[in-house]
């Protein structure tokens, strides 16, 4: 299949972030799971179609999690935030927790991500990956295409309601 390791990687990153969304998440928990449990689904379907390099450029520039043109939402930045967490826990080459990929990469939104980081008392440096949310994420290595295929049936039927 097209982009098999990628579409399997975008399915256990996006379980990652729903697991951090609802360890973190303590005030309008409803409401902000609501908004981000389609987190990144439209990857999954665009890397159907398209090369890894396109599906990246699309997503980036037409999702609200991500820095562009797109106003954002206090949501939208918890988003960023869980996006950023779990890339730590699904890609070996992106180790940075999410205050330190905020201090590298995105300093321009201290005021808006900094307070969010505090509130998931994630605001330090260096943090070392929580043994919970490790065991998490090991214990989804093993990802069939069936899961997949689930998650992306699913996500149409709720679509068409």
């Amino acid at each position: 299949m097209k982009n098999q390791e990628y579409i399997e990687y975008t399915y256990l990153h996006r379980k990652v972030v729903m697991y951090l969304a609802n360890k973190y998440i303590k005030r309008d928990k409803e409401k902000i799971l609501k908004q981000i449990q389609y987190h990144d689904m439209d990857k999954l379907f665009m890397y159907l179609f398209y090369d890894k390099k396109d599906v990246s450029a699309m997503h980036r520039k037409l999702t609200s999690h991500h820095e562009n043109e797109i106003e954002k939402n206090y949501i939208d930045y918890i988003e960023m935030i869980l996006d950023w967490e779990s890339a730590r826990y699904t890609k070996p080459d992106k180790p940075l927790n999410a205050y330190d990929t905020l201090y590298k990469y995105y300093t321009n939104m201290e005021h808006e991500i900094l307070p969010i980081l505090k509130e998931f008392e994630i605001d330090k440096p260096n943090l070392p990956m929580e043994k919970d949310v490790l065991e998490y994420a090991n214990s989804l290595k093993n990802i069939s295409m069936e899961d997949i295929e689930k998650e992306l049936i699913d996500y149409i039927k709720q679509e068409m309601v």
